[in-house]
């Protein structure tokens, strides 16, 4: 049998009070808040994009902080810039050219050809010192495994090939330093540009080179110079890619010895002329990695060339299309693998 519910007396019955309704006033006032709340990275976002970052203060601030989160918590650097092993940075592009991946192609080496051609009918001869990049130098930070050889792009012995076809005098760097990185850095591992040790490296090779080559060209006396040797300290240019605002508390900084010289200037006069572009300008140049305080050191590739030759050098950027080769005896252009081959 069903019992009998007890009749509820009115005066104890709880109410229950009604289910609260959102005003439209107040709805409003909630979407201004969100779509307040996801303006702000937009506009950081946008900022950076319309000024450099390093005066939009409130634009770096914010990608500095999501950089390092990506970086610790997620072992990952930007759409530019890759994470390496051991706290290596390289070039996205560094990457793809070495995965075969769709790569521009450019008229450096027909240019090289043409150059030579037209050097050749003055009886003036070219030499090309071509410099590996950084992946190729170091794979082990890219991927792990032990590399008994070095990598390389199957095109870059072909090109190299054709010009010396060409008659160009071609000195591929790229095997000696795979020996140099042994026993010395050849790149830093925050920074695109080659180490002083392996610019002194090369600058001897180039000027044992013209010695035997062209020994009339180099000079046995030894020059009077003033040397200082220099400390700088750089985050590199690949960290600051990464985070422009505090690019040296990332990962670090690294260190470069310099040995400054003065007292063979550059000459227009001179016989030699010395193309080159980043890495002949590195350590002259104050506004690239480890350039100082603002006063060119002396310290770059030409600067070393010329003392080893114990002459003067006429130094040029990379050859232009109408370039005045008058009187001159050598033409040397300090070239990127990845110039030739991109």
């Amino acid at each position: 049998m069903k019992p009998t519910l007890p009749q509820i007396d009115p005066a104890k019955r709880t109410v229950i009070p009604p289910e609260p309704e959102l005003s439209p006033k107040a709805a409003r006032k909630i979407i201004r808040v969100f779509l307040l709340l996801l303006a702000v990275p937009l506009l950081f976002e946008a900022a950076s994009w319309l000024t450099p970052s390093k005066t939009n203060l409130a634009a770096a601030t914010v990608r500095s902080g999501l950089q390092w989160l990506l970086m610790h918590g997620l072992n990952e650097g930007n759409h530019t810039v890759f994470l390496g092993r051991e706290g290596w940075l390289f070039d996205q592009h560094e990457l793809d050219r070495l995965a075969h991946a769709r790569r521009p192609g450019n008229d450096v080496q027909p240019g090289l050809i043409k150059l030579a051609a037209e050097l050749k009918a003055q009886d003036t001869p070219l030499l090309v010192v071509v410099i590996p990049d950084r992946a190729t130098m170091y794979p082990e930070q890219i991927r792990l495994g032990r590399y008994l050889d070095v990598i390389r792009l199957k095109d870059e012995v072909g090109r190299l090939a054709e010009l010396k076809t060409a008659g160009v005098d071609v000195m591929d760097m790229t095997e000696p330093l795979w020996e140099f990185r042994d026993r010395q850095p050849v790149f830093f591992a925050r920074d695109s540009h080659w180490t002083p040790e392996a610019m002194k490296a090369v600058a001897v090779a180039v000027n044992k080179h013209v010695h035997e080559k062209h020994p009339r060209l180099s000079s046995t006396e030894t020059p009077i110079i003033n040397a200082n040797i220099l400390e700088h300290t750089d985050a590199g240019d690949l960290a600051r890619r990464l985070d422009p605002l505090h690019a040296a508390k990332l990962l670090g900084a690294e260190e470069a010895v310099l040995i400054s010289i003065r007292g063979i200037p550059q000459s227009d006069k001179s016989p030699i002329v010395l193309h080159g572009g980043e890495l002949m300008r590195v350590y002259d140049d104050a506004q690239l990695s480890f350039g100082g305080d603002g006063q060119a050191p002396a310290a770059g590739f030409a600067t070393q060339l010329s003392t080893l030759l114990g002459r003067s050098l006429d130094v040029r950027d990379m050859p232009r299309a109408g370039e005045n080769y008058q009187d001159k005896k050598l033409v040397i252009i300090l070239l990127p693998m990845v110039d030739l081959v991109p």
